[in-house]
This record gives structure tokens, C-alpha cells and sequence, in this order.
């Protein structure tokens, strides 16, 4: 069931490093050409609540092991910025403020099959399977975290989310909950999302995993405003 990555041998980590800043130089150039994000240029934020249901089958992870509710933000955007309808990768960035510190999450649409769950999938709405595309390292093995479009009212916007071992079964673990409204008075206020080292407590990189990471998130968001929006007191 464990998911096989590259063994930490020179070859392996010298081609991780090498994807890593390609796919960095690439992302620099278009956020050049922009003027901006290379990826998710627009999208909207929402303010959400994670409810995490327990595990049975502890990950060693708080944040996924212990049940509770977590205000946080949600934002909702394209990967190429293409205007509906035409097809796109769909991305949706969640971001808490746990005791541990902040905490990044950042998925894609993709498949969810053994093997597809780690393909992007382009499509021509947001209402479809997303998972974190590469795995992270916990104490009890490779994870890898779904979320599926759950049917809600008008006003709000549910996801169920799911983990996974490496290549195993996906298990349904909590709900996320968004306000069908955006944040004002900027709907998309500069918000910098780093699932690189913004890791819940428990989880860490896969040294292959930071190589291409790593590089990628850096030039991407060479054009980027800096994060400066801040929730609202009392809010």
C-alpha cells in the first residue's frame, strides 16, 4: 500500500533538483510576463470551518487525529486563470492558524484512482474531486488528503474530506464548509499560500518532494504581492 518515491541516491535528488528548477524558471517567466501570480491569478477567498471527525486509525497527525473544529480561510481559483468555460485545473488553497503555527493546504483537481489521484486533471468546473497531488511523510506512512463537492445550500459550499495510505483507500475523516460570499471588501485579497513549509504539526516533506517543491513556490511568486490582508477583528 505504501507509495514508492525515489530512494535518496544522488541521481534521484539531482533530477528532483533539476525538475524542481525548471518548473521554477518556467513559473518565474510567466509571472514575469504577467506581472503577477504564474498560477491562480484570480480567485476568490471565503472564510470556512474544518470539522474533523477522528480517526480510528491514528495518523499521528493532530490536526487529522483529534476531533474539533478550525476556523479558517478557503480560496477558490483557476490553476491557468482561463475564463469559464473553458476547461482549467481548479485549485482550492486552505490556510489555519493552529497552536502549532499556520498551516498551508493546497489541492488540485486530479483523479483519485490509485494511480490518477496523482494526475492533474483539467475540467470545466470546481465541483470535483481534488487531492494534494504529492505525498507528504508522516509518522505512519505516506498521506495524502481528497476533498469532494458535498451537496449544500445556497449558502455555503461543503467538501467532504478524505486521507489516504500511499495508494490505499480513500477514508472519509471530516468536512470543510465555506461561506458561499467572499471576503470584502477585496474578494481575492494578496494572500500567500506555502504548503512547502506551512506543514501541520506531525507531517513532513519527502526530500524529493521539497526538491521539486521548493524552487517551483519560490519563482512563482517572485511577481506576487506580498500577504497583507488580516481577518477582521470580531470576525
Amino acid at each position: 500500500m505504501a507509495l514508492p518515491v525515489p530512494r535518496s541516491v544522488p541521481v534521484a535528488r539531482a533530477a528532483a533538483a533539476a525538475g524542481g528548477q525548471l518548473i521554477g524558471v518556467l513559473l518565474g517567466g510567466v509571472g514575469r510576463l504577467r506581472r503577477g501570480k504564474s498560477l491562480h491569478p484570480r480567485g476568490s477567498v471565503h472564510e470556512a470551518v474544518l470539522t474533523v471527525w477522528g480517526t480510528e486509525r491514528p495518523w499521528e497527525v493532530p490536526l487529522l487525529d483529534r476531533a474539533g473544529e478550525h476556523r479558517c480561510l478557503v480560496r477558490v481559483s483557476r490553476a491557468a486563470g482561463l475564463p469559464s468555460p473553458l476547461p482549467d485545473v481548479h485549485g482550492l488553497a486552505v490556510r489555519l492558524e493552529e497552536t502549532s503555527g499556520t498551516v498551508d493546504l493546497l489541492l488540485s483537481t486530479t483523479g483519485v484512482g490509485p494511480l490518477t489521484r496523482f494526475v492533474l486533471l483539467p475540467g470545466r468546473t470546481e465541483r470535483r474531486p481534488m487531492t494534494t497531488l504529492l505525498p507528504v511523510r508522516t509518522p505512519t506512512g505516506p498521506l495524502q488528503l481528497r476533498l469532494t463537492p458535498a451537496a449544500s445550500g445556497t449558502d455555503a459550499r461543503t467538501w467532504l474530506l478524505s486521507t489516504a495510505r500511499g495508494r490505499g483507500p480513500w477514508e472519509p475523516v471530516g468536512r470543510l464548509v465555506a461561506t458561499a460570499q467572499p471576503v470584502g471588501p477585496d474578494p481575492d485579497p494578496p494572500l500567500r499560500f506555502d504548503p512547502v513549509h506551512h506543514l501541520p504539526a506531525g507531517v513532513s516533506q519527502y526530500p524529493w518532494v521539497r526538491l521539486v517543491r521548493d524552487p517551483a513556490y519560490v519563482r512563482s511568486r517572485q511577481w506576487s504581492p506580498r500577504s497583507r490582508w488580516r481577518r477582521r477583528p470580531g470576525a
